[in-house]
């Protein structure tokens, strides 16, 4: 039988960082936030998917594109919502500051690891996805509006 020794430490698990999987690249923060930013809520979730994806975290990389939809849909009924003189700002910024802390919060340390190590995508490659995005920006928005419209709910 094992003595107990009451001074002894107790045994932990200490997790251990991986290294960067080779070829693999993540977006940085800021690109996340560009993109965000630029290309609403849907670009920078897709950047975030992609970051998860590249981490093979393929079931949060579905979560995060289902959030970012979910988003974009709410960022448009509000839109719809609310008065005419609310500033487009009040859209823009909580999707960006949502988006950057989420993505500090639950990708920050990997990416800071894949920084260090030069591989990371340049935010101008975050930028150009960002005007991409602004078509399914758009797509969303007219399959949200025009039933809305058609069924005479908004004019």
């Amino acid at each position: 039988m094992e003595e107990l020794n009451p001074y002894r430490s107790p045994e932990a698990v200490v997790p251990t960082t991986t290294a960067p999987a080779p070829g693999a690249r993540l977006y940085k923060v800021s690109g996340i936030g560009l993109a965000t930013f630029f290309g609403s809520v849907l670009a920078g979730g897709w950047l975030m998917a992609r970051n998860y994806r590249a981490l093979g975290e393929h079931d949060k990389a579905r979560r995060a594109l289902g959030y970012s939809v979910v988003a974009a849909v709410v960022v448009v009924l509000l839109a719809l919502l609310l008065p005419d003189e609310v500033p487009n700002m009040a859209f823009i910024v909580p999707q960006l500051i949502a988006l950057t802390q989420l993505a500090r919060r639950y990708q920050g340390d990997r990416i800071a690891e894949y920084e260090a190590a030069d591989q990371a995508y340049s935010n101008w490659r975050a930028f150009g996805i960002s005007l991409l995005a602004i078509p399914a920006f758009l797509l969303v928005a007219f399959a949200i509006v025009m039933p809305l419209t058609m069924a005479g709910v908004i004019a």
